[in-house]
């Protein structure tokens, strides 16, 4: 998950160099693309719970069967908001701080909803092994393929994004290093390693999940880092936003087509992704407004995380307390249900962001020591020179 960008007013990538200060340049369109990303996940699990029967779950299918890319498009969201916000003066500490402050006061408490609803309502989603447990609140529990959907089923992706932010610090002085050239051939070379990563795996070893490794999927975060750089140093200008959403679409549609190759996790779409969150920062810097940009769904971005985290457990909770749902019941009454598991979601998601998210997060950040100024020796003050006294003796 990627900091919240607050909606501004930007300058064009002509006026303002980008590798000068990227960080003038907030991208509201990137915020809007979070919810994008958490609705489609949503979609595709009120798609999986079989709320919908007949002809509506084929058209669901039909339409939303490939919503888990949204958890790609989140992974190289992540690296380039990290990527493009950096201040190199932060050091790996401040920044393992700051974005353990950022997820984890949700996490345990989306884990501890997770733990109460399978004891009680939802007994299907019971994690039984209590080191599973364990290790989800240490968001470590992806590591093992058995226990990917330990705890709060949807948290194996925050897995991953901890074990990206562990070496984000390492991953980004790297990046900024390079030249112009090497940036292209990163960049390249890294969507090759995307590409064909859920096939090597798959084919070479089979006792690892290539949907949820945290190793596997780590490339779609360097990519992000890689593209952010791109822009930012003006190596690339990014697309219009015409062309990428129609690559973005099209990669879409093949995932809706081949469900079961291993290109449909994160392959068909990646370059459409990757196109569309350039020409969305584009936009921003050249203060051309988008639909993303606007003030609703840039606060719906800003709860996207929350809601992520609890979206399922309403789901299934749904399901499981209303009576019929889950029947096959007809399709305005399906259509209903599913408006409403949205709305309660994303009240939800606002209760977390206003009383635990942003407390959370003050109060994590106000623990941490200030940075000590530099110790300097004390300056002597100048002697006082008489009327005509040189500045300097002449050699005698």
């Amino acid at each position: 998950m990627t900091p919240t960008l607050a909606p501004t007013r930007a300058t064009t990538l002509t006026a303002v160099p980008l590798s000068v200060a990227p960080r003038a340049h907030p991208l509201p369109s990137l915020t809007g693309l979070r919810w994008a990303a958490a609705f489609i996940v949503f979609a595709y699990h009120v798609r999986n719970a079989g709320l919908f029967g007949g002809g509506a779950q084929v058209a669901m299918t039909r339409t939303v069967g490939a919503g888990a890319v949204g958890v790609s498009l989140f992974f190289v969201l992540s690296g380039f908001v990290l990527s493009w916000s950096h201040r190199p003066s932060q050091r790996a500490r401040s920044f393992w701080w700051h974005r353990l402050a950022r997820i984890y006061p949700l996490h345990l408490v989306a884990l501890a909803a997770a733990l109460l609803l399978s004891a009680t309502v939802v007994p299907w989603i019971a994690t039984r092994d209590p080191w599973a447990v364990l290790a989800n609140a240490t968001l470590t529990s992806a590591w093992n393929a058995e226990w990917w959907q330990a705890g709060n089923p949807v948290s194996w992706s925050l897995v991953c994004e901890a074990f990206f932010y562990l070496v984000f610090p390492l991953v980004i002085v790297a990046v900024r290093a390079l030249s112009r050239e090497a940036l292209i051939s990163a960049a390249v070379s890294t969507l090759l390693v995307v590409l064909s990563a859920s096939t090597i795996v798959t084919e070479l070893f089979p006792q690892i999940s290539p949907n949820s490794s945290p190793i596997v999927r780590l490339p779609e975060f360097v990519l992000g880092i890689v593209l952010a750089q791109l822009l930012a140093k003006n190596v690339w200008r990014g697309p219009r936003l015409t062309p990428a959403l129609l690559v973005t679409a099209t990669g879409y549609i093949a995932a809706l087509v081949w469900p079961d190759s291993p290109l449909s996790t994160a392959g068909f779409t990646i370059i459409g992704f990757c196109m569309l969150i350039a020409a969305l920062a584009r936009a921003d810097c050249e203060g051309r407004r988008t639909l993303l940009a606007t003030r609703p769904l840039t606060v719906l971005g800003t709860l996207s995380f929350p809601f992520y985290l609890v979206h399922l457990l309403i789901i299934q909770g749904f399901a499981a307390l209303v009576p019929g749902v889950d029947q096959n019941p007809d399709v305005v009454a399906s259509a209903v249900h599913s408006v409403e598991m949205l709305a309660i979601g994303l009240a939800a998601a606002a209760l977390l962001h206003r009383l635990v998210e942003l407390p959370g997060r003050r109060l994590l950040l106000g623990r941490m020591r200030p940075a000590r100024a530099p110790i300097r020796p004390p300056v002597r003050p100048e002697r006082p020179r008489l009327a005509g006294q040189n500045r300097a003796v002449p050699a005698r």
